[in-house]
């Protein structure tokens, strides 16, 4: 163990964390720069593990145009989550959802529309009306739904993020950023994977008027299944998408582009990019042992640790025989002991920079000792700090 522990890298968790570290393993590892873009802004990220593989202006503020309703779609699942609201619900159409300029899902003025189909009308073909009415149902009014939206925002860590509008019509005070967009995607995937499949459907009707999803990447590349196309005058054209390959799901997304031609362009190049020249592994399986470690006074003498989630990482395309496994146990491990609380990480690392990290826990609870058992081990624990 304590040849292990002098292997304890004491760097960011992930890529994500140290934009550097992307740039310095590609350098070192000969990979070409990322494709040059005419959008203003871009961000490659892995759905599963976080990791940037690369990005530009990443952290600026910037208008999000009909990206916004990522976030308003996020609030609506976390209300159907909670049993706030249901799919079943009927919303009535006020005059202000009914008049909001924009896309549209042609919703007729002072009528009814189930809930599902307001929400489908959103993601498909962007709805403002849409937008309003479900904004107006659920926080009774756009600007109260911007509240929760920011509130969600910040529990996401959207730093850089801003909410005014349930739309995404150009505003002053509304603003995002590419990384925040990206976050925000990966938790929509994650967190409502029974909602996901919205995004990918290619056509919604409402009073006899079907429109074709806005993401026309997804007609012609079967890989891409996700997210939300946008345009303001403000933000030019925008895109959050998402596209996998085997084990290693990527989300792209592109802001400020000159047009919807140069924005798909840039997306696609992005995503070749980080489909050719990186995957996502599967270091070790949910609750696997790791290690064994001592412990003092307790009724066990050591404890074996392990992982509770799947450990995956997201690396350089053939890069996995140079991964260095890194242990790190911070303080000697004393009873009681709770399995789980973690007493403990595990880091892999390339070319000295950290490429995951998880959490390791006790393997099961350990209990004081007593008696003699009790002060001898204590003992050992003042003269293993002493040593």
């Amino acid at each position: 163990m304590l040849i292990l522990q002098l292997l304890i890298f004491t760097l960011s968790t992930f890529l994500c964390a140290a934009p550097n570290n992307a740039a310095n393993i590609r350098e070192h590892l000969l990979l070409p720069p990322p494709p040059a873009t005419t959008s203003e802004a871009y961000i490659i990220i892995d759905e599963k593990t976080g990791t940037v593989l690369a990005e530009k202006n990443a952290h600026e503020r910037m208008a999000p145009a009909s990206l916004t309703k990522l976030m308003t779609c996020y609030v609506l699942f976390s209300g159907l989550k909670q049993g706030q609201i249901s799919l079943d619900d009927l919303v009535h159409i006020s005059t202000n959802a009914w008049k909001t300029e924009g896309s549209r899902l042609f919703l007729e003025e002072n009528s009814e529309t189930h809930l599902q189909q307001l929400i489908k009308g959103v993601i498909i073909t962007s709805g403002n009306d849409a937008s309003i009415a479900l904004s107006e149902h659920f926080a009774g009014s756009e600007e109260n739904f911007s509240i929760m939206m920011n509130r969600y925002a910040h529990k996401l860590g959207m730093h850089e993020t801003q909410f005014k509008t349930a739309t995404g019509l150009d505003h002053p005070d509304h603003f995002t950023s590419a990384y925040d967009l990206a976050t925000l995607s990966q938790h929509i995937i994650e967190d409502f994977p029974e909602y996901f499949h919205w995004f990918h459907e290619q056509s919604v009707t409402h009073n006899g008027i079907t429109q074709t999803n806005r993401n026309k990447l997804m007609f012609t590349h079967p890989e891409i299944d996700g997210l939300k196309t946008g345009v303001t005058s403000k933000a030019g054209y925008c895109l959050s998408t998402t596209a996998q390959k085997g084990n290693t799901r990527l989300i792209v997304i592109t802001l400020g582009a000159p047009s919807a031609k140069k924005r798909d362009q840039d997306t696609l190049a992005l995503l070749n990019y980080g489909f050719r020249f990186y995957e996502t592994i599967l270091l070790y399986p949910s609750n696997t042992t790791i290690s064994s470690q001592k412990v003092y006074l307790g009724i066990l003498d050591d404890v074996p640790l392990e992982t509770h989630g799947a450990f995956w990482s997201t690396i350089p395309k053939g890069s996995q025989d140079d991964l260095k496994v890194n242990i790190n146990i911070p303080k000697a491990l004393q009873a009681p002991i709770n399995q789980n609380e973690a007493v403990g990480e595990l880091s892999v690392s390339l070319d000295g920079k950290i490429v995951g990290k998880t959490n390791l826990y006790p393997k099961n609870d350990v209990q004081e000792s007593w008696g003699l058992s009790y002060y001898y081990s204590y003992l050992k624990l003042v003269l293993s700090s002493w040593i």
